[in-house]
């Protein structure tokens, strides 16, 4: 637990100013206590059995699920096969949304702000299959921890790319949904991270609420007539929420969804304006907090933005095809299922079904692209070795022969460790799996095996027999 004191005057006189007295002492008491744990299971990787015991449902989000403690996540292979993600609660939000916005149809859905990649698998959570998402974050390092999770979820239609959401607005009228969480002032982090604390004052939250505007302004652009824009901030200010709520109204014409959702759960509306939104209050709702907006485009609408525009690149960014060896074309399509085409980029097999391939078609030249579609393989020599990507893949056709691992083998899988295995299994390449579930893939010698896992995503844990003896008491279910 924190002090009281610690939580910043300004912040306190700020917020205190602008919501009711009851709730604004709710508020600060709970961001001086402990924050809630909570998970989100994916619904395309659905599992028998509960993930840990004393699972509690979030109530409303129906894949969402409080813990009673914060356990070690790192030691479930079940995270790292992508049947869950830690999440907020209150982010979950978005799950229950694009359920609500969406009908049967596969959409064209794009995620501004992705990273790490919590409200991407939330909202693919909900899509119709076929679906199509672009996740775009900003910041290198984030796009890479963006890529990772995205990998481990294995929805195979998604393009994850780098650069500022300005060069992204050239895609004009593209998508049926675009969301925008934005970098916001951090408030909602208060009683989790001391620097959000340390670091907040109202030139931040100005600051913050311009940055929002540009990147409200670009959503708009690519937002298809019709289409629905999600906007959401960790923050409890106004300034940096409904005022930019009234904004998007008054320069835009976007019309506010009610989503009937205020005054269930603890959830409150808004507190400033007249424009239907969704504040979640620690002291009030069980999570860190989150705002949230929901408009629609206009179905005529030219709406064009009210700031000054860069100047745009043209279109055509295309993968670099290069010719495939008609027997490693045949064994890349016997590893996956779907309506994909494969193509050559650099040596690496993409599969990319023709939705996706559209999508990477229309991204404006001069952004950077780090994914697309489903990496198959690795052209080396004669051979093609299987992309860990693949492994993940709900589209993958699982051609290899499958070694089921104990908790304490998944493990040390995961740490790149050697895995000794049956002396029945084929040589040649072979699914490491954990209850049923794909981790990566090996490769049989006979007399050894290679462990293929990724080195940039090996678990920095050594196992050992006191760890694993007490995994299943302390973290989850399982064997």
């Amino acid at each position: 637990m924190i002090e009281d004191k610690f939580l910043p005057e300004g912040f306190k006189t700020l917020i205190g100013a602008e919501i009711d007295k009851e709730t604004a002492e709710h508020l600060f008491s709970a961001l001086c206590g402990e924050a809630e744990t909570s998970v989100r299971l994916n619904r395309r990787k659905p599992t028998s059995e509960p993930l840990y015991a004393g699972m509690e449902s979030v109530g409303w989000c129906k894949s969402g699920h409080y813990l009673p403690m914060r356990p070690n996540f790192t030691l479930n292979p079940l995270l790292h096969a992508g049947t869950f993600y830690v999440q907020d609660a209150s982010s979950m939000i978005y799950e229950a949304i694009t359920e609500a916005i969406t009908g049967d149809t596969p959409v064209k859905a794009c995620d501004l702000c992705a990273a790490p990649g919590g409200k991407t698998t939330a909202i693919l959570n909900a899509l119709p299959d076929k679906s199509v998402m672009l996740a775009n974050e900003f910041i290198g390092s984030r796009a890479n921890i963006l890529k990772e999770n995205l990998y481990k979820y294995g929805y195979p239609e998604i393009v994850v790319t780098n650069c500022d959401t300005g060069k992204l607005s050239a895609m004009r009228n593209y998508f049926d949904i675009v969301a925008v969480d934005a970098p916001c002032s951090g408030e909602g982090m208060m009683r989790k991270d001391e620097t959000a604390r340390s670091q907040w004052s109202e030139g931040l939250v100005r600051q913050c609420s311009t940055l929002q505007k540009e990147i409200l302004a670009n959503a708009v652009e690519m937002l298809a007539p019709g289409g629905y824009l999600i906007y959401s901030t960790c923050t409890f200010n106004t300034i940096e929420n409904e005022d930019n709520a009234a904004w998007m109204a008054d320069n835009f014409g976007m019309i506010p969804i009610d989503t009937g959702l205020t005054g269930q759960h603890g959830i409150t509306g808004q507190v400033k304006g007249n424009i239907p939104c969704l504040r979640f209050m620690p002291g009030l709702t069980r999570g860190e907090g989150l705002f949230t907006v929901v408009f629609r485009k206009q179905e005529d609408s030219e709406a064009g933005s009210p700031l000054p525009k860069n100047k745009r690149k043209g279109k055509g960014n295309k993968e670099r095809n290069e010719k495939i060896n008609p027997e490693i074309l045949n064994l890349a399509k016997s590893w996956i299922n779907g309506d994909f085409g494969i193509f050559n980029h650099d040596g690496h097999l993409l599969a990319l079904t023709p939705a996706t391939a559209d999508l990477l078609e229309a991204i404006p030249k001069g952004v950077r692209i780090i994914s697309a579609g489903v990496e198959i393989g690795e052209i080396k020599g004669k051979d093609l070795i299987p992309s860990h990507q693949l492994a993940l893949s709900t589209a993958m056709a699982h051609p290899f022969p499958e070694v089921g691992l104990t908790t304490e083998e998944a493990l040390m899988y995961l740490s790149k460790d050697t895995i000794n295995l049956p002396p029945d299994i084929p040589k040649g390449f072979v699914t490491a799996t954990y209850r049923g579930y794909p981790l990566g893939f090996l490769k049989n010698l006979g007399t050894r095996s290679n462990n293929l896992y990724p080195s940039e995503y090996r678990i920095r844990v050594k196992v050992s027999e006191s760890l694993t003896e007490n995994i299943n008491t302390i973290d989850y279910v399982g064997n």
